[in-house]
């Protein structure tokens, strides 16, 4: 039988270097004997070796495609029917180039707001998506899996299917899930919680770090935490001393399935972290958008569609507790309305 790499039944995981703690995570999850077999695969490098690179570097590393492959991942890869992928990465477009003349479809799924935001094939926006090799991804791809397709707005003409939605109250699930990132219920308490994002690890410069000292002197350094996004190279909101140091690791995901919303206030420019509640687990919590206070690019080349897509989600899903705040005095009005200190 033909098996899916990536997701499905009969399965094969490939779990990679970019996850956190991965290493921690595959022995858990072949102990779960969830899938036919996991693979770890080392992508960190490879990406970083040809993210960027030029045409000359791109046709050296797709010309050496099978070598990559074998060195990066932990066993042989073999056939398959799918490959289930949410990076359009060079470590997914080498394996578009190893079934590229085999019936394996390439199925995306939602990796956040650039999922539904950001079209990764279109060939003005990446070298790499006019090399012969590099654009054969564009070909695989048969289309991409959301929690709310009717928010996608990439521009491309991939279809948009619908994911299921998950429920707290499904404990097989969140027990499996609680075993595999080895989740234990937080000793932190703190009412307002800052979700940062990955502006340093990208180099784009921001007033994010203002905007929590805002919001920290507005509800009171022992009511405000800041969570360090896993891509910046150091926690810098702890350091500089604008929270306490955050101590868990899991995925904030995995904390609202098991703690739900335990009248915390989220706050973020726009994670989309803060949108999974109401995407996936049709949570009505406390969320304070501040990109409307935001100084800096969000994302390089789609800032206007990310716009659209977060004024399509306050439209549509934003509840009663969804707050988009157009000046400091307004966001501190709302931090005191929801229970903060502001003198």
């Amino acid at each position: 039988m033909r098996r899916s790499l990536l997701g499905g039944i009969p399965s094969d995981l490939v779990v990679t270097d970019v996850t956190p703690d991965f290493q921690e995570r595959v022995p858990r999850i072949r102990e779960l004997g969830l899938f036919d077999r996991v693979l770890e695969a080392r992508v960190r490098e490879l990406n970083r070796t040809y993210g960027l690179a030029k045409e000359k570097e791109l046709t050296e590393g797709f010309w050496r495609a099978e070598s990559h492959l074998r060195f990066c991942l932990s066993q042989e890869l073999e056939d398959y029917s799918a490959v289930y992928f949410s990076n359009f990465d060079i470590f997914t477009r080498m394996l578009a180039c190893r079934y590229a003349e085999e019936a394996c479809e390439f199925i995306c799924y939602e990796d956040g707001f650039s999922t539904y935001v950001i079209d990764y094939l279109r060939q003005d926006r990446a070298l790499v998506n006019r090399h012969p090799q590099g654009s054969l991804l564009a070909g695989k791809v048969k289309e991409v899996l959301l929690y709310e397709p009717r928010l996608a707005m990439r521009g491309d003409k991939l279809p948009n299917r619908p994911l299921p939605k998950i429920s707290p109250e499904d404990r097989k699930l969140v027990e499996l899930l609680n075993y595999i990132f080895d989740y234990k219920s937080p000793r932190q308490e703190a009412r307002f919680l800052f979700l940062e994002q990955s502006f340093r690890a990208e180099g784009i410069a921001t007033n994010d770090l203002e905007l929590m000292g805002i919001c920290r002197d507005a509800v009171g350094q022992e009511n405000f935490l800041v969570k360090p996004h896993p891509r910046n190279p150091e926690n810098l909101p702890w350091k500089l001393g604008l929270s306490r140091r955050y101590e868990s690791r899991v995925p904030w995901e995995l904390l609202l399935l098991n703690e739900g919303a335990r009248g915390i206030t989220l706050l973020t420019v726009c994670s989309n972290a803060a949108l999974t509640g109401r995407l996936v687990f049709g949570l009505d919590m406390n969320t304070v958008m501040l990109y409307r206070l935001f100084q800096g690019k969000v994302l390089w080349k789609e800032d206007p569609v990310l716009q659209r897509y977060l004024r399509k989600f306050q439209s549509q899903f934003a509840g009663e507790h969804y707050y988009v705040p157009r000046t400091i005095y307004e966001l501190e009005r709302i931090l005191d309305y929801l229970g903060g200190k502001h003198e």
